[in-house]
């Protein structure tokens, strides 16, 4: 597991209501900028806090610096529209390639904020393209930005570094619609968990992809492989998907509905995060280690699906990998009731089978023929699945080690 600081401050509208918030990367609890790149940072914070935590939050607005990299390579995409601002750092030029893009991510219904200084640079032929400028009163009186405001009725105007009542005041008389600064509210430091996928699932798929894009069942099988990955495939299809008449609840369906270009977005966001730590693989291989042993049962129930005890094995310790609450970690995906009963409360036929694993793990044999009667299963076939599960999981890992 790998910890995650951001920055977060909140951004008011005029009527002082929370609009939404900025999200800068941070190294530690203190407040300073980090000594990474701009694009690792900004991955970072996309992969910790829209793909780790709750996407489902109230909160709908954020406002996330792209570098020129990750507006080239299309990162944005990865993260709905509805919920991302695009700010663009100050070194990016209007190049033709970047500003095609910029038209593209308009049609997609992203938002685009940029500092308010591009009016008089090389960007002030593109100011159709930005929905948003941004002024630091720091550095500007806002009385200087009176005429500009009227001038321009078709952007709305951020006023940063407001310290004071009369600065908002101030602000408020001269057209800005949008406010921060610590009048409102100090930044806060937010700490995030994230659990890393594995490097060499992660170039594997872009090696698929590359060959064979549609080959779908084999990106499904390595992405299943990799408890990391899965999760935060099925997290990303729940997330951008707009209208759904069925759950999203296994890779293969992630797969067809991200698509390839979506597919590989991701795992680029995933890999320029850096996210090469590998302090989870215990936790991981134990929970993939369950996924395969669900899947191998031979049970005959009408409620037993081999595709969601999968799901139940591979996802039973997302809680101590993210250290959240597991209810807290499926309300962010559509799982099927059964899955999220077995999973928040050990309930149902995948229920019976964690406690099942539980009782395994410590070797309580009464407890294990317990369920295997629960299940009408034979304690004896039960821990040769156990076992082969056991095995192919070693073998898989073995051969994902970076």
């Amino acid at each position: 597991m790998a910890e995650i600081f951001f920055s977060c401050q909140p951004i008011f509208d005029n009527e002082l209501q929370h609009w939404g918030s900025e999200l800068l990367f941070r190294e530690g609890l203190e407040n300073k900028f980090p000594s990474i790149d701009e694009d690792t940072a900004t991955s970072r914070i996309l992969s910790a806090n829209f793909l780790a935590s709750n996407a489902k939050q109230k909160l709908t607005r954020y406002i996330v610096s792209f570098g020129e990299s990750s507006l080239l390579d299309e990162i944005p995409l990865s993260m709905p529209s509805q919920h991302l601002i695009i700010a663009i750092t100050d070194e990016c030029s209007p190049t033709a390639e970047l500003v095609s893009k910029l038209r593209a991510y308009r049609r997609e219904g992203y938002r685009i904020l940029m500092d308010g200084k591009v009016i008089n640079n090389e960007w002030r032929n593109y100011l159709e393209l930005i929905d948003i400028l941004s002024i630091s009163m720091e550095r500007d009186n806002p009385a200087d930005w009176e005429y500009t405001i009227s001038q321009y009725p078709q952007q709305v105007f951020l006023a940063r570094k407001v310290e004071k009542q009369e600065e908002l005041e101030a602000a408020q008389s001269y057209g800005f619609a949008l406010f921060q600064g610590y009048f409102f509210e100090k930044p806060q430091i937010v700490r995030s968990e994230d659990v890393a996928p594995s490097v060499m699932s992660l170039l594997d798929i872009c090696i698929i992809i590359n060959k064979n894009p549609d080959d779908i069942d084999t990106l499904a099988k390595v992405i299943s492989k990799d408890v990391s990955l899965l999760y935060k495939v099925i997290a990303s299809a729940n997330i951008l998907a707009k209208t759904k008449t069925s759950k999203i609840s296994n890779p293969r369906q992630a797969v067809v509905y991200l698509g390839v270009q979506a597919l590989r977005r991701l795992v680029s966001l995933l890999i320029m995060s850096n996210l090469n730590h590998q302090h989870a693989a215990q936790l991981q291989n134990a929970a993939l280690s369950r996924a395969t042993f669900y899947s191998m049962l031979s049970i005959e129930d009408k409620a037993f699906n081999a595709d969601e005890a999968f799901i139940v094995g591979a996802f039973s310790l997302l809680d101590v990998m993210l250290s959240k609450p597991m209810a807290d970690i499926v309300a962010q995906l559509d799982l099927s009731n059964d899955v999220k009963r077995a999973l928040v409360n050990k309930e149902g036929i995948y229920g019976h089978l964690l406690q099942m694993s539980h009782d395994i793990d410590q070797a309580n044999w009464n407890g294990l023929v317990h369920w295997c009667n629960q299940l009408k299963l034979s304690d004896k076939s039960v821990l040769k699945d156990f076992e082969a599960a056991r095995i192919s999981t070693a073998d898989i890992t073995a051969s994902m080690q970076v």
